[in-house]
């Protein structure tokens, strides 16, 4: 595993999904997509009707300065994204790339920095995901693991960086058939978010194999956060799915 991420992979497009922090499970639901027309980004809801549906049951009103009686808007989409991340120019902002798995001099785009970084902020639910639409063969990636603070068979003091992980797919998951589990030294520390986890199983049944290590531990003592730097690659010589393993 390298320290930083390599493969910039320059999305088409970005999922944006909304955490309805009120619900039992804190459940995330994609609720549009950011894609790229030429020069322009523009901002479209309901990728998924059922899914949006549910959204708005939960208490979805939209995102700000984009109202829902519009399912698709077209100026200004970038600009009132990117005013979600610190600006290029502040001092430190090379510090803020490396804590996200990006060398400070890596040359990304604005987009794909959104998708990057997931352009997250403490209280409103939103979240930018890069979907690797048309991956390379090899490219990286930051995940924060998901439920760890709930699901974690083990304490953040006991995890350092460079630990390796394990991801273990859970077919029969009460919740998600499409769960992946996130294991270090054996024990469970969570889950892949929601957001990568059709791209993951896309790519794993593409021939790929999925290394992670742990990259970063960060947050409080009541909400410790842990991030790991997850690798895919996949082999041209594509061994059959069933022989494949999921693990680091």
């Amino acid at each position: 595993m390298t320290r930083f991420i390599e493969h910039l992979v320059e999305p088409r497009r970005l999922l944006l999904y909304w955490q309805a922090r009120e619900s039992k499970n804190r459940s995330r639901y994609c609720v549009g997509q950011l894609i790229k027309h030429g020069d322009d980004v523009w901002l479209q809801y309901g990728v998924d009707e059922q899914e949006m549906a549910e959204a708005i049951g939960m208490g979805f009103k939209g995102y700000p300065a984009f109202p829902l009686n519009r399912s698709e808007h077209r100026q200004h989409v970038l600009d009132a994204f990117m005013r979600r991340l610190p600006p290029r120019n502040r001092r430190d902002f090379g510090r803020y790339l490396e804590l996200r798995g990006i060398s400070r001099d890596a040359d990304i785009s604005d987009f794909a920095l959104l998708g990057y970084t997931g352009a997250k902020l403490p209280n409103d639910g939103f979240e930018l995901v890069h979907p690797f639409d048309e991956p390379p063969t090899a490219f990286e990636m930051l995940l924060e693991v998901a439920g760890f603070r709930h699901e974690a068979e083990i304490g953040v003091s006991h995890l350092k960086e460079g630990d390796s992980v394990r991801f273990a797919p859970e077919p029969d998951n009460t919740y998600d058939r499409l769960a992946i589990r996130i294991e270090s030294q054996g024990r469970k520390l969570g889950y892949v978010p929601r957001g990568q986890l059709e791209m993951l199983h896309r790519a794993i049944d593409q021939g790929a194999s999925v290394e992670g290590v742990v990259f970063r531990l960060n947050g409080s003592d009541d909400r410790p956060l842990v991030y790991v730097l997850t690798s895919v690659t996949r082999d041209q010589s594509a061994i059959p799915k069933t022989a494949q393993r999921l693990e680091a």
